[in-house]
This record gives C-alpha cells, sequence and structure tokens, in this order.
C-alpha cells in the first residue's frame, strides 16, 4: 500500500515552501494512526531547510495527530478545516504554525492559490 503522505512530503510540498513567510522556522510532529502501527514523522522547516523523516524523538513546535487515511485525504486535497470540523483532525501548538503548516498542502486539484502578494504576508509587511 502506497503511503501517501510519506510520498507528498517527500516531494511536492517542498515546491510549496515560497508560501511560507521569510524567516519562518519550526518542526513539526505528525501522529498518524494506521491500521496495524502508528507512524510519527517529523517535518522540519526552517529559511533554508526542508526535512521529513521518522527519525527520533524530538521537542515539536506543532504536533498534529489524525488517522493515516485522513492525512492521505489531505495530500490528495481535501480541505483540512473541514476535517478538523468533523474532529479528524487535532492538533497542539500555536495556531498560527497550523495556518503555514495548511500552505503546504495542495487544496483542491481545482485550486490555483495560495500565491504569495507582494507586500502581504510573508513577514516583509509592504518593506
Amino acid at each position: 500500500m502506497t503511503d501517501r503522505t510519506a510520498e507528498y512530503f517527500a516531494g511536492p510540498a517542498r515546491r510549496r515552501m515560497h508560501l511560507l513567510p521569510s524567516g519562518f522556522a519550526a518542526t513539526i510532529r505528525l501522529d498518524l494512526r494506521r491500521p496495524d502501527r502508528m507512524d510519527r514523522w517529523y517535518l522540519t522547516l526552517g529559511e533554508d531547510e526542508f526535512s521529513f523523516r521518522r527519525d527520533g524523538e524530538r521537542e515539536a513546535d506543532l504536533v498534529i495527530a489524525a488517522d493515516g487515511e485522513v492525512f492521505d485525504r489531505l495530500v490528495a486535497g481535501e480541505d483540512p478545516t473541514t476535517a478538523a470540523l468533523r474532529n479528524e483532525i487535532t492538533y497542539r501548538g500555536p495556531p498560527l504554525i497550523m495556518i503555514y503548516f495548511e500552505r503546504l498542502l495542495p487544496g483542491p486539484p481545482d485550486s490555483h492559490g495560495p500565491e504569495r502578494v507582494p507586500g502581504r504576508g510573508g513577514g516583509d509587511h509592504g518593506r
């Protein structure tokens, strides 16, 4: 069986890093419940860093928990807010990091955003 979540964060998610604000850095732990196991992944984001791996126990700025099947749907384009409203996904940590994390997800297959707007977001405040 293919793990869509691992495949997505190993490749396509990296191409969305430009959607994060300049200077943003965080470690996000994903706890994904699979039928026969618990997968614990660490996503480390920074100015020049993007890694997604299972190694070790470490501190995380944000912890997201869901069934693996739910996360596989998120990386296929399902809206994470809808999943949260259905109580299919939970998180512990700063809401702002969760919002930035959502920018790494693809959104619906027919979507065209989000895109960075010059002078808005991204921490440059119009400078």
